[in-house]
């Protein structure tokens, strides 16, 4: 009798363990009739949907991505640390080229900063360097949210400034035996 109980209650778990798998997941469970991108939830995000914010921040602080550089990350080879990464990267294009291009400054990372975090991405570190007469040199900010990290980083170049923004699933991350830092 005690053994019939134990093996009902292993054959429900079972059952309810299989029909919460890929809930996540686009094109299965619930999850892909909502409308939403970001499901909602305690589980990692997808990669899909940290793509999704890299790119409605960016554009939401009128920050021009570089398209062949997110691309390096998207077509690497399975098992390494880019394979766990989604990145952005911005820069302003040759005058002349682009004329709704903005210029990239501090003002412009602070505007894609504030759109992460109207994308639930927590702030876990800030560092931010000056120059003798105020300016700034660097800027950096580590966030977390829901199994990824992301750094944040703007530095000048000239007359024109440089953005850029790395996701790396932790998890992931642990499986190829990486650390964020080895990501770039």
């Amino acid at each position: 009798m005690r053994r019939t109980k134990w093996f009902a209650v292993a054959v429900a778990v079972t059952v309810l363990g299989a029909v919460g798998c890929g809930a996540d997941e686009p094109g299965t469970g619930e999850a892909a009739t909502s409308a939403s991108p970001r499901p909602e939830g305690t589980g990692p995000l997808t990669k899909a949907v940290v793509r999704a914010d890299l790119d409605d921040s960016s554009a939401g602080a009128n920050v021009p991505a570089d398209e062949e550089f997110a691309r390096g990350h998207e077509d690497a080879r399975a098992g390494t640390p880019r394979s766990c990464s989604v990145a952005l990267k911005a820069r302003a294009t040759d005058p002349g080229t682009d004329t709704d291009t903005a210029t990239i400054d501090i003002a412009r990372y602070e505007a894609v900063v504030r759109e992460l975090r109207e994308r639930a991405w927590r702030v876990q570190d800030r560092r931010v360097r000056k120059t003798p007469d105020g300016g700034t040199d660097y800027a950096r900010m580590i966030f977390k949210q829901r199994g990824w990290t992301l750094f944040a980083e703007f530095m000048p170049l000239g007359e024109n400034g440089m953005i850029t923004l790395m996701a790396s699933e932790d998890a992931c991350m642990k499986k190829v035996g990486a650390s964020v830092d080895q990501v770039a």
